[in-house]
């Protein structure tokens, strides 16, 4: 099978050496498509040690493009991954992929925009800056513009940008006159001399921002290892809760920030939006299905549960292991 996303291509935050811990654990990589406050707690949960501790060396690697991510995974290439709501375009498709736990079940996001903009109706005629076309960011503004009474594309351009730091330079160089930001991209955008327009936690949407995800093929393959990987991330979630100075050095090292102050806020954002535990996002995925269904007539045929494998979270919650995290 050829690889979509060569590992040697990826940008990778990993250490080659092999310890004598690693040799008695399972070595996966892990795909992440966001380099913000919004996989803190992945972030955490590796580097607490809380893979290893369920026989799991996990690799991150940063692909930047959730379609990529979720098509790799597909491929074969990630037994599992950190994706957004393209999944939902990759399931109708026929794709073997689905989610295995939630990270972030809204709109993580803030519309942040030039100083002369004060309410939505001035931003058209303008751009607005997003990463990729298809990704959480395109399809939370997208909405957003309809609720407003506009057009996207027609009364307001949205142009992708690549990730939160360009969308931030593109503002700065006056390419788009705002951006859909998360932590810390919005802060440093703020610092910058750019101001809040919206605060997408008020808008009332469900979307799945952030989501574990796998193929039905690997978890019924090896569904210790995805088992264990559940188990690991919900145990870094409850670290970052509760240990916040280490969540913010975390954040600093995969963000490549030591700013307090934007650590500060990116915390903030964290414990704000990240489930505790990871929630199934059966709500979220209806709300992608309805908009999906405008244009296709497939999606109106399929349920929730058709991008859901909720096997390991309900055994983890039956059993009682959310709750012995303290919860």
């Amino acid at each position: 099978m050829k690889k979509i996303f060569p590992l040697i291509s990826l940008l990778t935050l990993t250490f080659l050496a092999v310890s004598p811990l690693q040799a008695q654990t399972k070595r996966i990589p892990v795909a992440y498509s966001a380099i913000s406050a919004t996989q803190s707690s992945f972030y955490v949960a590796k580097e607490g040690g809380y893979f290893e501790k369920h026989g799991l060396f996990v690799d991150p690697v940063y692909v930047a493009s959730g379609t990529k991510v979720a098509q790799a995974v597909i491929a074969g290439e990630f037994p599992v991954a950190a994706a957004g709501g393209v999944i939902v375009d990759a399931v109708i498709a026929g794709g073997d992929i689905a989610i295995i736990g939630g990270l972030v079940n809204v709109p993580s996001f803030y519309v942040v925009v030039h100083p002369s903009i004060k309410k939505p109706e001035d931003l058209k005629g303008k751009a607005i800056g997003i990463t990729r076309y298809g990704s959480s960011t395109d399809f939370s503004i997208r909405y957003l513009v309809k609720k407003w009474g506009m057009e996207p594309d027609k009364d307001i351009k949205i142009l992708q940008m690549g990730g939160q730091p360009e969308i931030v330079a593109g503002m700065q160089a006056g390419i788009v006159q705002g951006g859909v930001l998360s932590s810390p991209a919005d802060f440093k955008a703020k610092k910058a001399g750019f101001q809040l327009l919206v605060d997408f936690r008020k808008v009332g949407l469900d979307y799945p921002t952030v989501s574990l995800v796998s193929t039905r093929s690997f978890i019924k393959k090896d569904p210790q290892t995805v088992r264990g990987f559940l188990m690991a991330y919900s145990e870094g979630v409850e670290r970052l809760y509760r240990d916040k100075e280490f969540t913010m050095k975390v954040i600093g090292k995969y963000t490549r920030t030591n700013d307090r102050e934007a650590l500060e806020s990116a915390y903030v954002f964290a414990t704000t939006f990240i489930e505790r535990p990871p929630h199934l996002p059966y709500k979220a995925i209806e709300t992608i299905l309805a908009q999906t269904g405008e244009k296709n007539p497939k999606a109106r045929e399929m349920k929730a549960n058709d991008f859901i494998d909720p096997t390991f979270y309900n055994e983890l919650e039956k059993s009682g292991f959310f709750k012995s995290l303290g919860r």
